[in-house]
């Protein structure tokens, strides 16, 4: 039995920090035909499943991750990763077709990142799912099934026929089929989004004064959207609260929405309230952003206690 399983992305991140990257506000780049030095690198596991399930491991929850990868020497990193913060990895599959994905992450003296994806065939399918083996699970956090609906409405009726809760965390993909995903996360737990995100969603501008008065009609029972260094929102059917972000000083913004969302699944797995639970998120990627990497900084239970 597992608390809670991740269901989406495994992949490999490269973060390369540069004193020689042209940072403007348009661009990010560096000098055509030049050789540049590293100031700092890092290269680990990251995607949304990988990402949260440590997290709900360090946070003291027993969690496991759905991922496919193909075949690369790159693997191995996504493997010690899990397997140093005591993930279950049985549902880490093998596509032999398919390349891992990897990301090269340049990170910008503020914080900010640009990101440069090499997607493989990954993406998860019916068949991949071991239904099965995951009946005894109190959550399931989906994250980006690369646009794969038909999956995530299985998953959601899996889901609901063994009393297991959802959080979505959707990607671009899925945000693409606006109507579909829009019927589908009515029927899910926890939804999260990022202020952009939230905007295609409810296909409507976030400080619009019509914005909060749509979240209500739309009758999803929880809602959190992030805005980066603005804090964060949760919306339940009758209350809204807001917190600002916790001063720190950020070094790589990667892997925030992550940290807070599994923060927050996990507050509502101890049964803390609502507010409570926007607390540990705030509080969670707070320190992921103060740290190189998307786990770096992950808070283990008492750190996120105190």
């Amino acid at each position: 039995m597992f608390d809670v399983i991740s269901i989406g992305a495994a992949t490999v991140d490269i973060f390369i920090k540069s004193k020689d990257l042209i940072v403007t506000p348009e661009i990010v780049g560096l000098k055509p035909s030049s050789k540049n030095e590293i100031s700092q690198s890092l290269i680990s596991s990251g995607g949304g499943a990988t990402n949260s399930a440590v997290s709900f491991s360090r946070l003291g929850l027993k969690s496991a991750c759905i991922s496919l990868l193909g075949q690369s020497y790159l693997n191995q990193f996504i493997y010690d990763d899990l397997k140093k913060n005591k993930v279950d990895d049985q549902f880490i599959f093998l596509q032999k077709s398919a390349t891992t994905d990897f990301s090269v992450i340049l990170i910008n003296p503020d914080g900010r990142r640009s990101i440069l994806t090499n997607r493989g065939d990954t993406r998860l399918e019916s068949h991949h799912i071991p239904w099965s083996k995951i009946k005894k699970t109190q959550w399931f956090y989906v994250t980006s099934l690369e646009g794969n609906l038909d999956l995530l409405e299985k998953i959601i009726g899996f889901a609901k026929e063994n009393n297991i809760k959802i959080c979505l965390n959707p990607g671009n993909r899925e945000l693409q089929s606006r109507r579909r995903i829009f019927n589908l996360a009515k029927m899910v737990d926890f939804l999260l989004l990022n202020k952009e995100e939230s905007e295609t969603f409810f296909d409507l501008d976030f400080d619009s004064n019509d914005f909060l008065k749509l979240i209500h009609q739309s009758k999803l029972p929880l809602v959190a959207i992030t805005n980066g260094r603005q804090g964060a929102h949760i919306f339940t059917d009758t209350q809204q609260f807001y917190s600002p972000i916790i001063s720190t000083k950020p070094v790589d913004e990667t892997g925030a929405g992550d940290s807070f969302g599994s923060a927050f699944v996990t507050a509502l797995i101890y049964n803390k309230s609502p507010q409570d639970a926007l607390f540990w998120g705030i509080k969670n990627s707070a320190s992921v952003v103060s740290s190189l990497g998307a786990k770096t900084g992950l808070l283990n239970l008492k750190q996120i206690k105190d």
